[in-house]
């Protein structure tokens, strides 16, 4: 009986001490919560891609192949099938979308005085991830995804794409408000888009902003205007200076996000199996465009104008190593440098986007031409960004523009060819204003009229592991979005 009273007096005590074990068996070296600036960090390195695997199958074999920026020299059916579409939507959930989620959390309930700020950029950011996601997919998780461990929700619903692009426009335009002249970031060098700048945040949110408008002329075109409109009011990029890019490290041996993901999946291919396509080298060698010199170089890395040619999507001898230029590109160098930049939206595209909302609609001033100007110029200019001797000169500039004038009678179609050169490299932004705008007019490839009724994709289908995952959500998106198929058409895409 003596020992039982003991064994208890000694379970009363250690019970009542229980918060001093539990803070006993707290290590006080480590952090209970990352810092939000590393969380950003690590968010904008995966927003381009973790890998060069996934960046390869959806960017350049796929996006970059079927807007005609390069031709897959083994094996062109690849673009016409179903399948080995399911990277960018694995990854950009698994790792950047929780991420992402999880930094506006912590901020929402964080008490430092930047933390508003630190906050509407990672909304920013937000909105710049799942719009690609959306453009790409069509019908997404958005309101629940990411919420797993934060509220329990294992299987998100999709949103309606017209759901996603409403609420996307409003917290870029409730972001943009927050980060008004004089706010104060606590990001830094941590912030690898901007360094911690609000002001060239707040000229990216409402660039964004503009980029989603334009998406909806074709299904809302007053919504486009209205949208457009507060945009451009808010005040969007003003030069080369406010692009939207990360820069990445020379780290070759790299196997994660440190390096460009582009450079990455290009020298992961030979030079038997990408090359330059015939429609976009045409395109330039027409219009005798300087950037041909600096864009590409043959095999043996010659970047003399002369020699360049393009290889068509039906070239009955693709896999001839012979057969110029590869996939050598900037001069030989440039993107295939390690720690090349990667662009998610320039100040060029910026001013296509003007020169449209001109014609369409009078705004930005009303002068269209003067718009198509400034895009095509800071198109040039902005390679510059890759360094190693990649510019093209002023007067190189100016003569193009004098022997290819602007005609205002062709002004939506020499905007949007303009703005598809402009974006090379952005696989997913040039896709995805071809189907916009319906410029350039592309020719499927001649397997296409087997494969898909002869018609180029319009979408990637979602990954296979979704109707494992997430089965009965996934249903409920394809049966509402009226299929899952690479031609079933996205809320924006009526041209």
């Amino acid at each position: 009986m003596k020992k039982i009273l003991i064994l208890l007096a000694i379970v009363v005590m250690f019970g009542s001490c229980d918060e001093g074990f539990e803070e006993l068996n707290v290590n006080p070296t480590k952090p209970t919560q990352l810092d939000p600036s590393t969380k950003l960090t690590f968010i904008q390195l995966y927003t381009g891609g973790s890998s060069y695997v996934a960046t390869l199958f959806y960017n350049v074999i796929h996006f970059m192949q079927n807007i005609q920026h390069l031709n897959n020299t083994s094996y062109v059916s690849f673009l016409y099938k179903e399948g080995n579409t399911h990277q960018l939507f694995e990854e950009q959930f698994s790792n950047t979308v929780k991420n992402v989620v999880d930094l506006e959390t912590q901020l929402a309930n964080s008490t430092s005085p930047t933390a508003p700020v630190d906050l509407a950029i990672a909304k920013v950011q937000r909105v710049l991830i799942f719009s690609r996601l959306t453009d790409a997919y069509g019908d997404i998780p958005y309101s629940e995804a990411g919420k797993g461990f934060i509220e329990g929700i294992r299987f998100p619903k999709y949103d309606r794409q017209s759901e996603i692009y409403k609420d996307m426009l409003e917290t870029l335009e409730s972001s943009a408000a927050i980060l008004s002249p004089g706010t104060v970031s606590s990001y830094g060098s941590a912030d690898l888009l901007f360094a911690g700048d609000t002001d060239k945040w707040r000229k990216f949110a409402n660039s964004l902003m503009l980029r989603l408008a334009m998406r909806m002329v074709k299904v809302d075109n007053d919504g486009a205007k209205a949208w457009a409109t507060k945009a451009i009011a808010g005040g969007v990029m003003e030069s080369n200076d406010d692009i939207a890019f990360t820069q990445y490290e020379n780290s070759a041996n790299d196997g994660g996000p440190n390096v460009n993901p582009l450079t990455k999946s290009f020298t992961s291919r030979s030079a038997t199996q990408v090359k330059i396509s015939k429609t976009l080298m045409d395109y330039m060698k027409d219009r005798n465009d300087p950037r041909v010199s600096v864009l590409f170089s043959t095999v043996d890395g010659d970047t003399d104008f002369a020699l360049q040619s393009g290889q068509d999507i039906n070239v009955a001898t693709r896999g001839n190593a012979n057969s110029k230029p590869n996939i050598n590109i900037f001069g030989g160098s440039g993107i295939i440098i390690y720690d090349a930049p990667l662009f998610f939206q320039t100040y060029a595209e910026v001013e296509f986007m003007l020169a449209e909302a001109a014609e369409r609609w009078g705004l930005a001033g009303g002068n269209v031409e003067a718009h198509y100007n400034a895009g095509v110029t800071a198109a040039m200019q902005y390679l510059s960004l890759y360094g190693h001797g990649v510019e093209i000169t002023t007067s190189q500039i100016n003569d193009y523009l004098a022997a290819n004038p602007f005609v205002p009678a062709d002004a939506l179609k020499m905007i949007n060819e303009q703005y598809w050169v402009a974006t090379f490299g952005n696989g997913l932004e040039t896709f995805s204003n071809w189907k916009r705008s319906g410029y350039p007019e592309l020719v499927p490839a001649n397997v296409a009229a087997l494969l898909t009724d002869g018609q180029i994709p319009r979408r990637l289908p979602y990954p296979g592991s979704e109707k494992l995952n997430n089965p009965e959500k996934l249903a409920e998106a394809i049966q509402q979005q009226g299929g899952d198929g690479l031609l079933t058409r996205m809320w924006w895409d009526k041209n």
